[in-house]
């Protein structure tokens, strides 16, 4: 028991000491940065601050991290220290490049096993090298396709529950050279996820580990990852994208599922698995991205009412219940079709607003809430303005 507790214990020193642990909330303050500076620009004004690209992925990341070390821990799977730092050179050089939607297991992990694969094939003449390459080919990769594929679930459930709530709005230029609104998940969430690596002092017993890990005993490892993702919403509300989305990552875990199951009976599928996977979670990119780009934007100005774009948190427009995608018709009694008539029916009653407001159903409701002095001229809503000029640095749709 004092073996377990002692590996326990460097296991988590083996954390803090990875650069991992500190290059990954790095890159997510990076994020909020860049995206309060987009926001500003777009609105002059932010949504959250920057510390809450830190702070709000952090404890669904953590959930999912301890999700993936249960299955770890139970099975037992045991890989080779180098094939841990082949992972974790992967996300570090995609994190340098940016490319927040390459945070994927699908691509790392995947590219990880293929690396792993074929680079014991190439001789370079260094002796450390070469017996690192000589690990990598005694390895076995049936337990990795288990576990690639609890990662891509998760992934696809961290996206699904947490990746619909928080987007950012941005403002976007469509094909007609129109300006529009969109919403952009742009999220990084830190998986610490348990490894065990072989030749350590916790020693199998009868029934463990249920996937063979060689003679030996087993090293704890707790491996700081990344799950990233990147894209911008224009044809919908935020929360039915990002749902579809993150099903379709949940199925393309469970076929990698099935590559595993079959792995173990045709060892040559590991390869094959890891490719297909690699492939597909691709091909969902750009199936994402042919769908936003052949479709009509949702928030673009309407003949009738202000479309509501977002809501600032802890505004009067948010205590109001007011609600991206949702129409104001009406402020203080006076019909809007502008942002104009919207501050000039504000000012109407500098102490209480009274908004009608036309919901996503088709049903008009009517909602109010006092106003402070220093809010007489705002509620908290952000729109798209038909006329406006908006920055050189708008995306183009």
């Amino acid at each position: 028991m004092s073996d377990i507790g002692w590996e326990l214990l460097q296991g988590f020193g083996r954390f803090f000491v990875h650069p991992l642990t500190y290059v990954i909330p790095v890159a997510m303050f990076v994020l909020g940065i860049l995206r309060v500076k987009k926001e500003r620009a777009s609105f002059h004004t932010r949504m959250f601050r920057a510390a809450f690209d830190v702070t709000a992925p952090l404890l669904p990341g953590l959930a999912a991290g301890a999700l993936l070390s249960i299955i770890v821990a139970v099975t037992g799977m045991a890989v080779p220290l180098v094939f841990i730092g082949l992972v974790s050179l992967l996300v570090f050089l995609i994190l340098l490049t940016g490319r927040i939607q390459w945070l994927s297991p699908a691509f790392t992990v995947s590219a990880a096993i293929i690396l792993a694969l074929f680079l014991p094939i190439w001789e370079t003449g260094n002796q450390m090298v070469d017996s690192w390459f000589q690990v990598l080919e005694e390895m076995n990769y049936q337990p990795v396709l288990i576990w690639l594929a609890a990662f891509i679930v998760l992934e696809g459930l961290l996206v699904l529950r947490n990746g619909k709530q928080n987007t950012s709005p941005v403002i976007v230029k469509s094909t007609r050279g129109k300006w529009v609104g969109a919403h952009r998940l742009r999220r990084i969430w830190l998986v610490p996820s348990v490894m065990f690596v072989p030749e350590g002092m916790i020693d199998p017993v009868s029934w463990w580990p249920l996937l063979s890990a060689g003679e030996g005993g087993l090293a704890l490892f707790i491996l700081p990852l990344a799950v990233g993702a990147d894209y911008s919403i224009f044809h919908t509300l935020p929360a039915p994208a990002v749902k579809r989305t993150g099903l379709r990552i949940i199925m393309l875990g469970l076929a990698a599922g099935v590559g595993a199951a079959v792995s173990f009976y045709y060892p040559e599928a590991v390869l094959y698995t890891a490719v297909i996977v690699f492939v597909l979670r691709e091909a969902l990119i750009v199936w994402r991205d042919t769908e936003e780009s052949s479709r009509p934007a949702f928030f673009r100005p309407r003949s009738h009412g202000l479309l509501i774009l977002a809501v600032l948190p802890e505004s009067p427009a948010a205590k109001m219940g007011l609600a991206p995608g949702e129409t104001i018709m009406k402020v203080n009694g006076l019909p809007v079709h502008t942002e104009r008539e919207f501050y000039k029916g504000l000012q109407k009653n500098s102490a209480y607003c009274k908004v009608e407001v036309l919901d996503i159903n088709g049903e008009l409701r009517h909602v109010q809430s006092a106003v402070y002095d220093n809010e007489h001229h705002e509620i908290g809503v952000l729109t798209v303005k038909e006329k406006e000029e908006y920055p050189v640095s708008g995306v183009q749709l």
